[in-house]
C-alpha cells in the first residue's frame, strides 16, 4: 500500500469516528494506533484531514484497490466499535460504505456485533 494509499485510508477512518461530532477518548487512541500501523507519525496526525463524510467516504472506497477495500472496511468497522456504540451517523457512514463492499445489511449488522463484543474486551 502506497503512501497515497495509507493517507486515504486514514482519512476514512478519521471521518466514521467524527461523525457523530464526539470522539471519545477511545477512539482518539484508535485514530493514533492506526496512523502508527499505517507508518504515519503522530507529529503528521493533520494528514488525515480534510476528514470525509459517508458520501465522500463511498467514493473514495470505490477508488480502493478491492484488497485494500476490504481491510479499510474492516477497520472502519473497529473504529466504529472502539468507544463501544455504534452512533447512528456513524451506521449511516458505515451503510454507505458497505454498499461499495457488497456487504448486505444482515451481514454488517453481524460484523458490527462482533466488533463490538471484540472491543468490549480490550
Amino acid at each position: 500500500m502506497d503512501d497515497s494509499v495509507r493517507r486515504n485510508v486514514c482519512r476514512l477512518i478519521a471521518g466514521i469516528v467524527v461523525s457523530d461530532e464526539d470522539l471519545s477518548p477511545e477512539e482518539d487512541s484508535f485514530v493514533d494506533r492506526m496512523l502508527q500501523r499505517f507508518g504515519i507519525p503522530l507529529s503528521e496526525r493533520d494528514v488525515i484531514f480534510p476528514i470525509v463524510d459517508a458520501s465522500e467516504a463511498a467514493a473514495a472506497m470505490r477508488a480502493l484497490d478491492p484488497a485494500v477495500r476490504q481491510e479499510a472496511f474492516g477497520l472502519l468497522l473497529e473504529a466504529a466499535a472502539a468507544d463501544g456504540s455504534i452512533a447512528p451517523e456513524e451506521l449511516t457512514y458505515l451503510e454507505a460504505v458497505s454498499d461499495v463492499v457488497g456487504v448486505s445489511r444482515d451481514e454488517l449488522g453481524e460484523r458490527l456485533g462482533e466488533a463490538l463484543r471484540a472491543a468490549k474486551k480490550t
